[in-house]
């Protein structure tokens, strides 16, 4: 009689490593998940499937923990047998050599891209960061006879290639991208201008533009299509005239999916499932731009104390100036004027010394500022953007469900106004409506997985936060070392004026008998 597993001595790697498979859903580790997942030099695909038919399935907590056990026999040299569990019924299972729970839950989520990316979205922030890395630069020469515009190099490091975009260039793949992917996050383009363009204006684009294809290209549904990959690697003339012209007719992403995906869900009652999709749905919505708005704020703090920091570092140059206009000062003092105090002269030839450490300060809090800039407009930027982004697809989704109901509730009018109406235009009328139904539950899904994304790309939040961190680390210290520099000058120029005899004093340059 086989062995229940589900009491007794379980070891907490069982245990743990269950929990941690269960929230990704039992369900989903099928055969071809289980293997690869553990498989290794001591466990191989044979002896993976083996142990899995012993079992006869891996559905429920006790099969799984006959499976883990198997696999500690096998290691242990032993034959897979069932029977040989019934030696533990006092004792603790064997515990199978694998790798680490984390590592486990990584490759989990890997082998399951493939197979529910309908569902679950399956990426962790670090997956989405490797998925590419893209630089935008100004090029230095503007082209153009009458009208000048900039050109902006692109460098993907998946495409490992670079080439050279305009503005038009971005608008053309926003319109295709909107088009393809209604129910996706498709973040906004920067404005565009034509006059008064300055090199503030231009570094302001280039940092958004740079935001807007890097969310693209992390995107893991949008970073695959053909469009992009044209966008990243078209090396002719008007990549925007082009892309257009060879995309044209792309479908969106509803109508480009097989019929016998669509139909998938004919015969069974979805109407359950996808109210209470939408009710998570709101709640997802609801926190999102709670979080949005606080991020929001999050930046406006930055960029005042950002503002602040370099309007102080513009006074210690100030400052630094006015310690060189008093060194340089050559004003003959009279003793008349002085009297016994004489101590002018002396600080008058320490400040020359000072001006170094104000102008140290300067570039420090200046390089700190540059530092948090960065962090704020390539990071803490980039996710307010993101958050953006899923706010108007939202407002999409919303106006689709909007349009769904309108519909019903007129099919249904019709037919209340005019009951003999015709088979062939009542037939009609329901296969509109289911067409649209499924383009909605279809909706559904994207906005869940875009739902996924936003809380997948969350995890940024600590790294903009630690890099905050790390630069006013590093500013503090600088800083200090450079204060106490300067504390060390002006107490060695107080200790130089009580050496001082009187008659070196009466010496002093700049003071006079």
């Amino acid at each position: 009689m086989p062995v229940d597993l589900t009491e007794g001595t379980i070891p907490a790697l069982y245990r743990d490593l269950y929990e941690t498979i269960s929230l990704h859903g039992l369900d989903k580790l099928t055969l071809t998940v289980f293997i690869p997942l553990f498989e290794s030099n001591t466990l191989t695909k044979a002896t993976l499937n083996q142990a899995i038919t012993k079992t006869n399935s891996i559905g429920s907590r006790n099969d799984f923990y006959k499976c883990l056990a198997l696999m500690a026999l096998v290691q242990q040299g032993k034959a897979i047998d069932e029977k040989l569990l019934n030696n533990y019924v006092n004792r603790e299972l064997p515990t199978p050599t694998i790798d680490n729970i984390n590592t486990l839950e990584d490759r989990l989520l890997r082998l399951l891209r493939s197979e529910q990316r309908s569902s679950t979205l399956c990426f962790r922030y670090n997956d989405l960061c490797a998925l590419d890395t893209i630089q935008v630069d100004v090029e230095p020469e503007k082209k153009g006879i009458i009208i000048r515009h900039v050109e902006y190099a692109i460098t993907s490091m998946r495409q490992n290639n670079k080439v050279l975009r305009r503005y038009n260039d971005f608008v053309a793949l926003h319109e295709l991208l909107t088009l393809k992917y209604p129910y996706r996050i498709i973040p906004i383009l920067p404005p565009k201008k034509t006059v008064n363009v300055d090199k503030e204006f231009i570094e302001e684009r280039r940092r958004a533009l740079k935001r807007y294809i890097q969310i693209l290209c992390r995107h893991p549904t949008i970073s695959d299509t053909e469009i992009i990959k044209f966008f990243l690697t078209f090396r002719g003339e008007s990549c925007g005239d082009n892309m257009k012209a060879t995309y044209k007719n792309t479908l969106d992403e509803f109508s480009s999916e097989p019929r016998s995906l669509l139909n998938t869900n004919d015969n069974t009652d979805k109407f359950g499932e996808d109210s209470d999709g939408i009710k998570i749905f709101r709640i997802s919505q609801t926190h999102m731009s709670f979080i949005h708005q606080q991020l929001s704020h999050v930046r406006e703090c930055l960029i005042s104390i950002h503002d602040k920091h370099s309007k102080n570092a513009d006074d210690f140059t100030n400052i630094e100036k006015t310690f060189q206009a008093l060194s340089s000062e050559s004003t003959n003092i009279d003793r008349w004027a002085t009297g016994s105090n004489d101590y002018w002269p002396t600080i008058q030839v320490g400040l020359a010394d000072l001006p170094v450490e104000m102008s140290a300060i300067s570039e420090r809090i200046h390089e700190q500022c540059k530092r948090d800039d960065e962090v704020i407009s390539d990071h803490l930027d980039m996710l307010i953007d993101l958050l953006q982004g899923y706010k108007d697809l939202c407002k999409r989704f919303e106006e689709a469900l909007l349009s769904e109901q309108k519909a019903i509730q007129k099919a249904n009018n019709q037919q209340q106004r005019r009951p003999t109406i015709t088979s062939d235009t009542s037939t009609k009328n329901e296969i509109n409506l289911d067409l649209l139904e499924k383009r909605n539950r279809h909706a559904l899904k994207c906005v869940q997985i875009e739902t996924q994304l936003i809380y997948a790309n969350l995890e940024a939040f600590v790294y903009i936060l630690s890099s905050l961190g790390n630069s006013q680390c590093k500013g503090s210290s600088d800083l200090l070392n450079i204060w106490k520099s300067f504390a060390s000058k002006i107490s060695q120029l107080g200790q130089n004026y009580i050496n001082k005899s009187p008659i070196q004093r009466t010496h002093t340059i700049g003071l006079r008998k």
